[in-house]
């Protein structure tokens, strides 16, 4: 096992392992070392980025063919402590909006480049995914929701603020009724893991087993998740393929935001 911080110089915000076994799993860890609820600051979002880069480029470059027989697969993870509520709150929002970058530079890089990932990803949602962390979690492959407790939602029109159409097109990548849409994105619903699980919002629950215990039993399955699926990266078509799936997403994803939203 070989684990490395983000960013790599000062106070780490996430952690990256990666296992040395076979199929190779890497299990990025959001530590809170910035903001407890692990809210998608630019500092935090270039960590991500920087993380996911990093396996990026040891996947297409590094590893040797033998390395990469058994497949590799991502798992994300907010913090495993007691306490611990959050896999992502969302934005910071008010320093979000005032950057007019801010979109274009690091929420909708971090979503297009999991979209496009070379390998499966898994989000193992151990507490709360609001808004955009809530599409952090959807721009994964799967997902893996806590059964002791958590929501998942969209509450931005809750207080009166317009969804940015990269988070839009994060959400819709995976949620194609347009009435569940109605309900994620003009209701503002909290889904708990049962009505989660019913809409295919996620994928798994993960057996409760008390707040700590429960968040720590969501990594478990998750990872076996991340291990099922692992070997269908071998053949090195995952990303390729996802690049179709995913055109019209990725195509928002790309487009300067202010035009996105004009579009739109």
């Amino acid at each position: 096992m070989t684990t490395t911080n983000f960013p790599k110089d000062g106070k780490a915000l996430l952690t990256l392992e990666r296992s040395s076994s076979s199929p190779i799993i890497y299990t990025v860890t959001f530590t809170g070392g910035e903001t407890p609820d692990n809210r998608l600051t630019h500092k935090f979002l270039d960590a991500i980025l920087a993380a996911l880069e990093h396996v990026e480029q040891e996947w297409d470059r590094t590893l040797s063919d033998e390395e990469k027989k058994g497949g590799a697969a991502l798992v994300t993870t907010g913090q495993i402590v007691e306490g611990a509520k959050f896999y992502s709150n969302g934005l910071d929002f008010e320093n979000a909006i005032s950057d007019p970058n801010f979109f274009d530079t690091h929420l909708n890089k971090v979503y297009e480049k999991l979209l496009s990932f070379p390998i499966p990803t898994v989000a193992s949602i151990g507490g709360h995914a609001f808004a955009a962390g809530f599409g952090l979690a959807m721009a994964h492959d799967y997902r893996v929701f806590n059964g002791a407790k958590g929501y998942l939602s969209m509450n931005e029109i809750d207080f009166g603020a317009q969804i940015p159409p990269g988070l839009y097109a994060a959400l819709s990548s995976k949620m194609t009724s347009n009435v569940l849409m109605r309900k994620v994105v003009l209701e503002g619903h909290r889904f708990g893991a049962k009505e989660a699980l019913a809409e295919r919002i996620i994928d798994i629950i993960a057996p409760a087993q008390g707040e700590q215990g429960g968040a720590k039993k969501t990594l478990e399955v998750a990872t076996e998740l991340a291990k099922r699926v692992a070997p269908k990266a071998r053949a090195d078509c995952y990303g390729s393929n996802k690049l179709v799936m995913y055109f019209p997403y990725l195509e928002i994803l790309r487009m300067k935001n202010e035009v996105a939203t004009g579009r739109l």
